[in-house]
């Protein structure tokens, strides 16, 4: 009787639930590799790259002061004493910021924000380069990242209430400040998909489908497909959907790009270094020829911008969309458990 009752209480039981390949392959995953030391170590090396430029900006004022004296007269100040208090008070302000970002992750990592946030909106103004797109662009999403990372400095220190919390206030600043920076982090992406999906436009005339297109005849349809890929992706991050993995995507193809791109033009700079080269790329220079050496140090200038931006897209990768986002609770789950464990 008794066996009969553990055979009727076992087919009464409810089945496990069916566990998916994909669960069980992150079972796996977090069984062989400690997540939360990734994490961590992601968090490091995304500010670190993401103050690269401004770093290797201030070491180009200490070693190269003479040179940025000039770059000051080329840009439009006229008056001496500019020349050489811009270039100091460059060297104080990205200086100061970088240090203040990587020591600190309360009040000081905060007044580092600010301090490289106002140094990337005069920095244009600066160089003379505010009619610069591209170079206004790759400043604006590394400010993207800079936001994302204030607005995990600001829902720590204030203890802004977690997602899924109701009630007046359930979505706060630190919020707010992180939806604006994921649209200012994409700002670079949208900019060369639409001007893709212009050129593509231009190139292909009224009933005909062999215009000869950005690389070559017959490729509008490539151009067509991929810059709907890549508005596609900054509307997903945008949105905060799926934000961390396109994040992550993007962050991978600009760090293959500038080690490709850095890696070529130094082949090239190798191979021809007693020739002069244009000047690319920089506003008022059109036309302008210069040694290698100077070419050497624009192209190295643009691969560390390249790295911030890499940088910033992996601090949306560490600190998630926040609150206003679609995946409502992938960044304050995680800094949450960051909380905790502090």
């Amino acid at each position: 009787m008794s066996s009969l009752k553990v055979q009727l209480t076992q087919a009464a039981a409810p089945s496990p639930p069916s566990i998916s390949f994909v669960e069980r392959y992150k079972v796996a995953v977090e069984a062989r590799i400690n997540l939360k030391h990734v994490h961590r170590r992601l968090q490091v090396v995304a500010k670190l790259l993401i103050v690269a430029t401004f770093v290797e900006d201030a070491l180009r004022m200490l070693f190269k002061f003479d040179q940025q004296q000039q770059s000051m007269e080329i840009a439009g100040w006229t008056s001496p004493a500019l020349h050489t208090l811009l270039p100091l008070m460059s060297l104080a302000v990205q200086s100061c910021g970088a240090l203040l970002v990587l020591a600190s992750s309360g009040v000081g990592g905060e007044v580092g924000c600010y301090l490289l946030l106002g140094w990337c909106v005069w920095h244009p103004f600066m160089y003379g380069q505010a009619g610069n797109r591209e170079f206004v662009l790759e400043t604006a999403t590394i400010s993207g990242g800079l936001l994302i990372l204030l607005s995990h400095l600001l829902l720590l220190r204030t203890k802004a209430p977690l997602l899924g919390e109701s009630g007046p206030g359930a979505v706060g600043t630190p919020a707010r400040v992180q939806a604006v920076g994921r649209v200012l982090l994409v700002s670079f992406f949208l900019s060369f998909a639409l001007s893709l999906a212009h050129a593509w436009a231009v190139s292909l005339p009224l009933g005909a489908g062999d215009g000869p297109g950005v690389w070559g005849r017959g490729t509008q349809a490539v151009e067509l497909v991929l810059s709907l890929l890549v508005l596609s992706l900054c509307g997903l991050v945008v949105l905060g959907m799926k934000s961390r993995h396109v994040a992550l995507l993007l962050a991978a193809a600009v760090f293959a790009a500038a080690v490709s791109v850095t890696a070529a033009n130094v082949v090239t700079l190798l191979l021809h270094s007693s020739d002069t080269f244009p000047v690319e790329d920089t506003a008022g220079m059109e036309g302008v020829e210069a040694d290698a050496a100077t070419i050497a140090d624009h192209h190295r200038y643009f691969f560390f911008q390249s790295m911030s931006t890499v940088g910033a897209l992996l601090l949306l990768v560490v600190h998630g969309p926040g609150a206003l986002s679609v995946d409502e609770q992938d960044g304050p789950i995680k800094i949450a458990s960051e909380k905790a464990e502090a």
